[in-house]
């Protein structure tokens, strides 16, 4: 019915990726890089520790300062230049390169999709973390941390500048990404947004589009409310039309990840029992990985509940809450055979765990790599650790595959700021 384009490439078998691929297994021969990662594996324990303590640090989506005041004095420990705490919350800082090489901004975000309250203890179980957040995007935060305190403890020196980005609003669509971009005056050559599983190397965008519908009627009594407009009546109504919506079969590829998708998260209204309510609401995620089906799919979702309102005899209107231009994203094969791309690819795959599947790059993202891509910006989407069921208060990881992990990162790292900027 509607288009659907998952391109899955293995990064390692075609000759223009081996070409723009900027890391060789030699690089790990270096002095100060043997120096580095054996530093990593020996401070395994002090890390997963960390990564504990961070994990129980309360941090949903606007309220992260607890966490930036952590990460901003860790940043000062490692003396990086320009320390920034903006007006979101989002902080920065930058480890400066000698010059001539590309800027690489690595990302990875404070914010956690738990409301406050919700108990974040972690509970440990032989190698297994569990706790909300302990996935996404905490663990990739402290792996992002501790790859900067590798090179400085080695003394490695970059061509070109690193920066560290710890940001929030992740989860509201974005937002801090967004907001740094945009306003901090950096023009980074490469953004890395390290979120996600081990397992992933992204290098596109999901097109994400996010609303919030609201129904309103006069409001009555129980006693008056029968065939009077029910702004409950229409949510109910509108969830289940919604859900109707004839959508194209799942692409391959994501694993778990099953696009496109319509998704209700939230829903609300009312304040007493015995009434009508006066304003009933809900949300919307819609996720798909092709700007054309997108765009017919959002058309669709305003349309039908709209249409639910007009026949519930209700007021209705519609906040958009998050929606991404991609016009100035780059195409497709030139996104995947950037060396940024390859490069991540290739590191991944070397540090990957014997006998497993060699990884691939796939053109699907929903990372603050999103809003480089769509500024034009080269842009990539890795994981430090094996994690799952993020999202859901089962969320666990396997607390040993950080440090391989961290290993992958500081070589992608220096593969990328040591090369010649042209």
């Amino acid at each position: 019915m509607f288009p659907l384009r998952l391109v899955l490439v293995c990064g390692l078998t075609s000759g223009l990726a081996a070409q723009n691929n900027w890391f060789s297994p030699a690089l790990l021969a270096k002095p100060e890089m043997k120096k580095a990662l054996a530093s990593i594996e020996e401070r395994a324990p002090a890390i997963i520790d960390e990564w504990i303590r961070v994990v129980e640090i309360p941090a949903p989506s606007t309220k992260e300062q607890a966490r930036a005041k952590y990460m901003r004095a860790e940043m000062e420990k490692l003396g990086l230049a320009d320390i920034r705490t903006d007006e979101l919350s989002n902080v920065s800082g930058v480890r400066k390169g000698t010059g001539g090489g590309p800027t690489v901004v690595f990302a990875a975000h404070m914010d956690t999709v738990f409301p406050e309250g919700t108990d974040v203890k972690v509970k440990r179980e032989g190698d297994v973390l569990r706790a909300p957040g302990v996935g996404d995007d905490t663990g990739n935060l402290i792996a992002t941390l501790e790859m900067f305190r590798a090179l400085n403890r080695a003394n490695i020196s970059t061509r070109g500048d690193l920066i560290f980005l710890a940001s929030v609003q992740e989860e509201l669509g974005l937002l801090g990404a967004k907001h740094w971009l945009e306003k901090s005056g950096y023009q980074p050559d490469m953004f890395i947004a390290v979120d996600g599983s081990a397992r992933e190397v992204w290098y596109g965008a999901l097109r994400i589009n996010q609303f919030k519908f609201f129904y309103t009627a006069p409001g009555a009594h129980t006693l008056e409310s029968r065939g009077a407009p029910s702004p409950a009546k229409a949510v109910a109504k509108a969830i289940t039309a919604l859900y109707e919506i004839p959508m194209p079969a799942p692409g391959p590829g994501l694993g778990d990840f099953k696009l496109p998708v319509i998704n209700v998260g939230m829903l609300g209204g009312g304040s007493v029992v015995n009434a009508v309510p006066r304003e009933a609401w809900f949300t919307v995620d819609l996720r798909s990985l092709d700007s054309a089906l997108q765009d017919r799919l959002e058309t669709a979702v305003v349309a039908t509940a709209k249409r639910i309102s007009e026949q519930e005899r209700t007021g209705f209107r519609v906040e958009r809450r998050m929606a991404i231009d991609y016009s100035r994203a780059k195409p497709q094969s030139e996104r995947l055979n950037h060396p940024l791309v390859q490069t991540a690819l290739a590191t991944a795959n070397h540090f990957r765990p014997a006998g497993t599947p060699a990884l691939t790059a796939a053109d699907a993202g929903s990372t603050d790599a999103n809003i480089a891509v769509s500024m034009g910006i080269p842009a990539v989407s890795i994981g430090a650790a094996i994690t799952r069921m993020a999202h859901r208060l089962e969320e666990n990881a396997d607390a040993s595959t950080i440090i391989p992990g961290i290993q992958s990162m500081l070589a992608l790292a220096v593969a990328l700021t040591s090369h010649i900027a042209r």
